[in-house]
């Protein structure tokens, strides 16, 4: 691999020396995951501290360390750096970086839906240039600087995800950033224990707009009831908009969508074009988060035909709505990995998804399953949120519910009797219970939020147990789809949210 920092960059990046010479092919933060020839930061958090792990970033490779002063173990055989702040620092090779790349950069943004729009923008602009773009969801205060810092100076594009659970988070990350292109792909009731209202949050996702120059172009979404607000946000900082939806204005509007065998089919006027086409994924809001990515690439003047053909490549990531076929009792349990996170409109629109997908075409439909876990953030709306859910769950047709966590457990008690499979506050004792409620021909969906500092949601103990289920694997199946960690197949995706 080809050097990413020089060790001279590094000193005049962070305004200190180290007596070694050194190239760095990549930057990491995590000892675990990091491949020789890394940069190591030595961040603390909330649960450890890099400085602790040197030795073993070492033993794997690293290049050279940044470390915080003070730092009680010396490495006299190793490159490293002694800083005040190693967050600061890596904030620093950000900025760096930023500054001395030539690459176009996207900022993604938005209540629900940013990392799989963010992960469909790199698909399509890598057929086009060399990207860089944040990995899994790192778009917090060190994921947003860490992506930056992994940015090449020959790279064509960045695109950089952009988290929040505080005003003023955003407008630090833009400030990075400095996106030519932002998108925020919706504006819903995320954050709310923190931001107390619907336009606190749009007024907090529109700090994306901080770090643009005038003359940048912000893709909005033209159905969300916050439009306006982001909208003159937009103009405020004297930005070209591009909008998408359902309504008649938006530069990019959705005719129809319907589904058909595991894949969306769009009706579309795109810019003054019709557009007829079908992508993988299943519910209208992906339909809606597909226009918002040919947005961007309109605003970038990437051919739309193009970035729809590249389109078809798109895989879902996981807990974001990938399908699972498992083989089970001669049949097929459909099941539907919503686990990764939850908000309410985007447990709507999972469960809207739910209430529409077959498991086939000709097989004879089993129950519609919904397991269900508290969602996060939401304050002194918490209750009313969790409760509305019955309403949707009834007028999506769901058959059977299990809930997990104390907030659930005030929906579970409103639900309709023949609706209830049951609730327990934790995992490990509900899984046992949806288990053996589950028959072949059933179509199930687990989702619920993750902790603040959860690397995978906990509702992923459902789908691990659901995917256990599967009969060993039939010579049929052998050559179709995807296997994946427990044996399963993988037919096809849905949309995440």
């Amino acid at each position: 691999m080809s050097v990413l920092w020089q060790r001279k960059e590094v000193e005049a990046a962070l305004g200190v020396k180290t007596t070694q010479d050194f190239g760095a092919t990549g930057v990491a933060l995590d000892s675990r995951e990091l491949c020789a020839g890394d940069l190591f930061i030595a961040l603390k958090g909330p649960n450890h501290d890099g400085a602790h792990y040197v030795s073993q970033a070492f033993a794997k490779g690293a290049a050279a360390a940044v470390l915080p002063q003070g730092t009680p173990v010396s490495y006299p055989q190793e490159p490293c750096l002694y800083v005040t702040d190693t967050l600061e620092a890596l904030r620093d090779l950000a900025r760096v970086a930023r500054h001395r790349t030539c690459a176009k950069v996207i900022g993604v943004t938005g209540s629900f839906g940013k990392t799989s729009v963010k992960d469909a923008i790199r698909l399509v602009l890598a057929t086009q240039g060399s990207v860089t773009a944040s990995e899994r969801s790192f778009n917090n205060h060190w994921g947003v600087p860490l992506t930056l810092a992994t940015l090449n100076p020959q790279d064509d594009y960045g695109v950089i995800e952009m988290g929040m659970n505080h005003a003023g988070e955003i407008e630090s990350s833009s400030e990075l950033v400095q996106p030519h292109v932002a998108l925020i792909t919706t504006i819903r009731e995320m954050h709310m224990q923190a931001l107390g209202s619907l336009e606190a949050i749009a007024d907090a996702k529109s700090e994306i707009f901080t770090g643009m120059a005038s003359g940048g172009v912000a893709v909005l979404n033209a159905d969300d009831v916050m439009f306006e607000r982001v909208f003159k946000a937009a103009q405020r900082h004297q930005l070209e908009v591009i909008s998408f939806g359902r309504t008649s204005s938006a530069t990019l509007r959705l005719s129809e969508c319907r589904y058909e065998k595991g894949r969306l089919s769009i009706r579309a006027d795109l810019a003054g074009q019709s557009r007829e086409f079908s992508v993988p994924g299943l519910g209208e809001h992906w339909a809606l988060n597909i226009l918002g990515i040919l947005g961007v690439m309109d605003a970038l003047r990437i051919d739309l035909d193009q970035a729809i053909e590249a389109l078809q490549n798109y895989r879902v990531p996981e807990g974001r709505g990938v399908q699972h076929r498992v083989p089970y009792q001669g049949g097929e349990i459909l099941l539907i990995d919503e686990s990764y996170n939850a908000g309410p409109d985007s447990m709507r629109a999972a469960l809207k998804v739910l209430g529409n997908v077959k498991l086939s075409e000709d097989s004879k439909q089993g129950r519609r399953i919904a397991i269900l876990g508290d969602m996060r953030e939401l304050g002194a709306y918490a209750l009313e949120q969790h409760q509305s859910l019955r309403d949707v769950l009834v007028a999506n047709r769901i058959d059977l519910v299990f809930t997990c966590g104390v907030m659930m457990k005030h929906l579970y008690d409103v639900l309709p009797p023949t609706m209830k499979g049951g609730h327990a506050e934790e995992v490990e004792d509900l899984v046992p219970v949806a288990l053996k409620a589950i028959q072949a021909g059933d179509v199930v969906m687990s989702k619920g939020s993750k902790g603040q500092y959860a690397q995978r949601g906990r509702m992923y103990g459902f789908v691990d147990a659901i995917l256990g289920l599967a009969d060993a694997m039939p010579e049929e199946f052998q050559d179709v789809g995807e296997r994946t960690r427990a044996g399963q197949i993988v037919m096809s995706n849905a949309s995440t949210a």
